[in-house]
């Protein structure tokens, strides 16, 4: 979507001011959207871009445009760094100073409350119960938290107590973000506040596990084969748990502009608090060096990778790879075009036991069926219509 280096769109992100704002929470206000899926999608090129959300009534088959219908965000919500739970989406602006819950209805994006919100730039969130998001970010070289009760947008603010910086570095990036057994597992790494050709890389990578509620720092797992455990993954996941409570995380060095470290998967197994001393995954050693941005649990101990093409270009081609996570073994790449350009995208929806896939191809764009128990692959919806890109696939009921 873009050539521009990450830190640099954020930051003219930021710059943007937005429109409208409502104080009161509409008790009637439900989200309403035709379909049991939408999707966000972006119409033109940098920096002249709209932004809008997509109803999408079957990932199988039809077509999806907004010809008719699709919530324009662009005067509410920026780019697609929103959270979508139950068919409301939450977004923190810091640049616009406000933090938001929406929903669509009638074809357009609905403020259900804004609340003034300067205290930090998210990137990770996790939700604590139903109606408890946790988020996380920095400000000020500060790593801080948000506790936010969604039904009244009510937020409790603190600041998490991680390690010191090193030497030479002045901000910590926020990666994954997992919730189990009462503890938040937080990823984090260092990184520094002005970006130049030659980016500093800290060799070393930290988990926070921190008490919640109370938001005590419990202790800090480390490891120094790679950097950076995730993230921003506001805007695609780079974790999960699975079916027996373990926790999987990959990182991505690439985003703080690492380009010789393995993106590489970490395990927690349930009831522990130490990364598993059995477990260390590559991943980039079975990708010719890529990296991978994304991750998404199929279930039964299988995995699907967003990954990477090697190379010096935060933004590059993308390709999409099942492995065996439990045993941390590289399955295939799946067959599809290849996907374009932006790193930050929701591409897979898992439904079913089936992937549903987004793929923004060189030519027409659909959402592709992968049945991970037969491997058949098949294009099920279309994208049609003048959309230049997909952004976020989400289940919405």
């Amino acid at each position: 979507m873009n050539n521009l280096p990450f830190k640099v769109l954020a930051i003219s992100a930021l710059a943007l001011v937005l429109n409208g704002c409502s104080d009161e929470l509409s008790e009637s206000s439900k989200p309403v959207e035709d379909g049991k899926y939408s999707a966000v999608v972006c119409v033109g090129s940098w920096p002249n871009t709209a932004y809008y959300i997509a109803d999408v009534p079957s990932l199988k088959e039809g077509q999806i445009s907004l010809k008719g219908s699709g919530a324009e965000m662009t005067g509410k919500v920026y780019a697609q760094d929103v959270i979508q739970k139950d068919g409301f989406y939450y977004h923190a602006n810091f640049g616009s100073g406000r933090f938001g819950k929406y929903h669509v209805q009638n074809g357009a994006l609905i403020v259900d409350k804004e609340v003034p919100f300067t205290f930090l730039n998210w990137s990770s969130y996790v939700w604590a119960d139903d109606q408890t998001l946790v988020i996380f970010g920095t400000a000020e070289g500060e790593a801080r938290y948000a506790i936010v009760k969604v039904a009244d947008m009510t937020l409790t603010t603190g600041k998490l107590n991680l390690e010191a910086y090193p030497k030479g570095f002045d901000e910590y990036a926020i990666g994954f973000a997992e919730f189990r057994d009462s503890k938040l597992f937080i990823g984090f790494s260092f990184t520094t506040s002005t970006y130049s050709a030659n980016m500093p890389v800290y060799q070393k990578f930290g988990v926070a596990v921190v008490n919640y509620p109370g938001m005590n720092t419990e202790s800090i797992i480390s490891d120094t084969r790679t950097t950076t455990p995730g993230g921003p993954v506001v805007y695609a996941p780079a974790s999960f748990q699975d079916e027996n409570g373990d926790i999987y995380f990959i990182s991505d060095p690439v985003y703080n502009y690492d380009y010789k470290s393995p993106s590489s998967i970490y395990r927690i197994k349930k009831g522990t608090t130490q990364l598993d001393n059995t477990y260390y995954f590559d991943f980039s050693s079975k990708v010719e060096n890529g990296m991978g941005p994304a991750m998404w649990y199929l279930g039964n101990g299988k995995a699907i990778v967003r990954t990477r093409v090697k190379g010096i270009n935060i933004d590059a081609e993308h390709s999409f790879s099942v492995i065996d996570i439990r045993n941390g073994a590289f399955i295939k790449k799946l067959d599809l075009p290849a996907d374009k350009g932006e790193r930050m995208v929701k591409a897979v929806i898992v439904e079913d036991g089936k992937a549903y896939i987004a793929v923004n191809a060189a030519d027409k764009d659909y959402i592709w069926e992968y049945d991970p128990a037969t491997e058949a692959l098949k294009p099920g919806a279309e994208f049609v219509g003048g959309i230049d890109y997909i952004l976020r696939l989400e289940k919405v009921k």
